[in-house]
């Protein structure tokens, strides 16, 4: 078995200015564990533990799903956290763009994998990218403006994640190119 989740990349220069954004705010916030830029994205599906062999055939669902959607126009915009600021666990930037399409792909990307054996999400999609978590919850200070940058999302990625000591390592399984009609 193998731990797996379904997710936009970000663009490395998205992920230098989250990077930046966390430095300032890690003075603030000793308590939050930061996300490392080379682990951020935007989670589409948490799939869990999937046997080896489900790979492949996914891999194909998740390029069907893929090819029914162009390149999503998106940006980074605002800083929050879930579930409230009272008791705060993840420490979140916000989406603007596309959301309502973004959101669309999610509920495909969903369906996909529940042929699979996943359960479907029962909780509504919400479009943002984790770059903090807070094991217990304490106040944090988010007082740091998050400059709106635009982008463009152009696949999905199926990745593998192992938990380590040094924090998690994502490992690309499948690239699902959006709006790709070719073979």
């Amino acid at each position: 078995m193998i731990r797996t989740f379904v997710a936009i990349d970000l663009p490395e220069e998205i992920k230098a200015d989250l990077a930046s954004v966390i430095a300032d705010l890690s003075k603030k916030n000793d308590r939050v564990r930061w996300v490392k830029p080379a682990g951020m994205h935007i989670t589409l599906k948490f799939l869990g533990d999937i046997p080896e062999q489900t790979v492949g055939p996914l891999s194909v669902e998740l390029n069907a799903v893929a090819r029914d959607f162009s390149p999503l126009g998106l940006a980074v915009e605002g800083l929050g956290v879930f579930p409230n600021l009272r008791r705060p666990r993840v420490v979140w930037a916000g989406l603007s763009g596309e959301i309502e399409r973004l959101g669309q792909l999610a509920s495909r990307v969903d369906k996909a994998c529940a042929l699979f054996g996943v359960k479907p999400e029962k909780r509504p999609f919400q479009a943002h990218i984790t770059i903090g978590r807070l094991k217990i919850p304490t106040v944090v200070d988010l007082n740091k403006e998050l400059r709106k940058k635009g982008f463009s999302a152009t696949e999905i990625v199926l990745y593998q994640s192992e938990l380590l000591p040094s924090g998690a390592r994502y490992t690309v399984l499948n690239r699902s190119i959006l709006g790709y009609k070719g073979e």
